[in-house]
């Protein structure tokens, strides 16, 4: 399938979607997130509590600060374009099959805290060969791509979070085991780990050259480094971009801490939902909702532009706090009101997130250096969300839920302010 509005100077290779490895690359890309999320859940359902299983995912986390240094490696020395790839999911594959290994033994938790740094840091790179070497950039690759690859992303979370966690449940239930029960799940995510890379062994282009076209290879040097950072830090138009990655803020606050809630006893305030019921709500319902909120928000972006959109966005995305504290609010809420709830706060976020990587992509691509630029706006991203995971954590310990969710809702306002200065700096 081509794109006939698709710049003529790019190889007619790249206007076709590759149904043999595109879709799976994105599959492999969502893996990532989804074991994230089920890090989060292990950790509590293993005894830890809030606050200590906060602490450990923002520690795991913190190589994605690292993003920029990595996409400097890896454009130097990217040797065959998929060896990346490959290398990524075979790691993966091998610390997966440890962590699942060592979760029923004592020393599961050294286990975890080993083996869990090298998926962050090998997913990392895997993201990294994907943009770098397999799509264009982001003005350039046709939209029915993008729906294949949110798609594709959207898939992985359900199967990873929705469908694992539900099998968790059952197998919990048969085993009346909870650490072989976890163990098994992670032999599965290993096992497809592992067929990705069989797949992507065989059907993935390789070689010297990039899939794609080559991308801007500034920031490789120290020099050029410290120029475009004097760039993207000179000037009140670049200053206030970089204040609009604050746009996150409320979201990754709650990103933690909304999981936990729906998991967490009902004495200690949560709702208590089984693996099956969380699986259901938030893995399965909270998932599709995300991704079509997203879906509608860029084509309203498309259609109307950021400026007339991003305000409704920020208003909208505030939902997702109030669904948040009405839940903590109501602990013996039945599973159809859980799963109501969830399906209009994770639809405003994803509506609202549509907004956020709209202004990622305008800082990314507002000057010279366009991959380096939009490294260390995800670098800043990641570090906004790591140290908001790590407050939220500890805040919620001392509080609870619902003064937590109530303190929470309040930081709504700073997107808020966000949008209405969006539309006051950039109104032509």
């Amino acid at each position: 399938m081509t794109d006939n509005n698709h710049n003529t100077q790019y190889p007619t290779s790249t206007n076709r979607l590759r149904w043999s490895w595109f879709p799976s690359l994105f599959l492999g890309d969502g893996m990532l997130l989804s074991l994230i999320v089920l890090a989060l859940v292990v950790l509590r359902r293993f005894g830890l509590n809030n606050a200590i299983t906060t602490l450990y995912i923002s520690l795991l986390c913190l190589p994605f600060l690292l993003r920029p240094l990595f996409e400097m490696v890896v454009a130097h020395f990217h040797g065959t374009t998929k060896v990346w790839i490959l290398s990524s999911e075979f790691i993966c594959t091998l610390s997966l099959w440890a962590i699942a290994f060592t979760l029923p033994t004592n020393y599961w938790l050294q286990g975890f805290l080993c083996f869990m740094p090298f998926i962050m840091v090998s997913g990392i790179f895997y993201k990294i060969a994907i943009r770098r070497f397999y799509i264009n950039k982001t003005a350039d690759v046709p939209p029915f791509h993008k729906l294949i690859a949110r798609l594709s992303r959207c898939a992985s979370l359900m199967f990873g979070i929705g469908a694992m966690t539900m099998l968790t449940g059952n197998l919990e239930v048969l085993t009346r085991n909870v650490r072989y029960s976890w163990s098994i799940v992670f032999y599965i995510m290993a096992g497809i780990e592992f067929f990705l890379w069989l797949w992507h062994s065989i059907f993935l282009p390789g070689g010297k050259k990039p899939y794609a076209q080559s991308k801007d290879l500034t920031g490789l040097h120290r020099g050029e480094f410290r120029l475009v950072m004097r760039m993207m830090t000179s000037g009140l138009r670049n200053h206030f971009m970089l204040f609009s990655l604050l746009f996150i803020l409320p979201g990754a606050l709650t990103a933690a801490i909304s999981p936990l809630l729906y998991i967490d006893a009902p004495h200690n305030g949560g709702l208590g939902l089984s693996p099956q019921e969380f699986g259901l709500s938030f893995g399965t319902i909270g998932i599709i909702v995300l991704f079509a909120g997203i879906h509608l928000g860029n084509k309203a972006i498309a259609r109307c532009g950021l400026r007339r959109c991003i305000l409704p966005m920020a208003l909208l995305m505030s939902l997702h706090g109030l669904m948040m504290t009405f839940l903590s609010f109501n602990t013996a809420a039945t599973l159809g009101i859980i799963c109501f709830s969830t399906f209009i706060a994770y639809a405003a976020l994803g509506f609202g997130m549509s907004g956020y990587w709209a202004i990622v992509d305008r800082f990314a691509y507002s000057g010279s250096g366009n991959e380096l630029r939009n490294a260390i706006a995800l670098g800043i991203m990641s570090l906004i969300v790591i140290v908001s995971v790590l407050l939220s954590g500890l805040t919620q310990n001392d509080i609870g839920y619902r003064q937590f969710f109530i303190l929470t809702t309040g930081f709504y306002i700073v997107p808020i302010v966000v949008a209405a200065v969006n539309v006051f700096m950039f109104r032509k």
